[in-house]
């Protein structure tokens, strides 16, 4: 049975559990298996690692799609607890583990031994984009692939301040006013951890050209780069076509400002 079906009818999971793992499955198993198959980053019988994997529902279609083995790290135990339990209702063969891949050593079992990194929405988090992207390359195996993807600072909800659950958390661009009113807008909500994180989004800032930069001194060679201004994942939460940047575009400041998506496909060159 196809494992969308088994956690839709799953009564033990709470609806938002399902509707978290269901459409991190679906990108995973429309979007990005077809596309990393067709960019040769991915085949039947490799090694996949999630890098901030949350309920793994992303790991989970590749798997599915025949990954001969799926591991996974995530900061958040509950969302860890929530993916393993969803792997043995469905079957899938996943190891999930609560690790702080910046903060803990890594297990010398990991080091490069995957053959594909998924990376999304997770590396604009993270204070230092290049020592997170050394930790990609050093789980790789050398000519080894990752996917990352965020959305770039300054595109219209690039500060995450929709986290912060009010109205002029949902208003485009509103992270980038200056600091007092900026100040007054994350004030509003009555969200403490988001509103700590909307803050530390607006220190990291991370670009298009931050994070080419921080892919280059890892060792890090870029593959592919795409913009969006729909994001695919938009097709299975809002039912939105996805519409990439004209291409005309991709060099120009613009870029940044209404990109909902950066998109990379990096290669591994080994020791940088």
């Amino acid at each position: 049975m196809n494992p969308v079906t088994i956690v839709e009818s799953a009564a033990e999971l709470e609806p938002h559990q399902r509707y978290y793992w269901r459409y991190q499955f679906l990108v995973g198993e429309h979007v990005l298996v077809p596309m990393l198959r067709r960019r040769g980053a991915f085949a039947p019988g490799m090694r996949v690692f999630e890098f901030g994997c949350g309920e793994a529902g992303v790991l989970g279609a590749f798997v599915r799609a025949g990954a001969s083995r799926g591991v996974g790290a995530d900061i958040s135990a509950y969302r860890i607890e929530v993916g393993r339990r969803i792997a043995d209702v469905c079957g899938l063969p996943l190891q999930l583990e609560t690790r702080d891949l910046l903060g803990e050593p890594l297990p010398p079992d990991w080091c490069g031994a995957f053959d594909l990194i998924l990376v999304r929405d997770v590396i604009e988090h993270l204070d230092d984009t290049a020592a997170a992207l050394d930790v990609v390359r050093r789980l790789l195996v050398t000519g080894g692939h990752a996917l990352v993807t965020f959305p770039p600072y300054y595109s219209p909800f690039g500060g995450h301040q929709h986290l912060l659950q009010t109205r002029l958390g949902m208003v485009p661009w509103v992270h980038l006013l200056p600091r007092p009113v900026f100040e007054i807008v994350v004030s509003g909500s009555d969200r403490p951890a988001d509103r700590e994180e909307v803050r530390r989004l607006r220190s990291i800032r991370l670009t298009v050209e931050k994070f080419e930069r921080a892919a280059a001194s890892a060792g890090l060679e870029i593959v592919a780069a795409d913009l969006y201004l729909l994001r695919p994942v938009f097709r299975f939460k809002f039912g939105l076509p996805t519409i990439a940047l004209p291409s005309v575009l991709r060099r120009t400041p613009l870029a940044n400002v209404v990109a909902l998506e950066a998109s990379y496909v990096l290669r591994s060159r080994g020791q940088p």
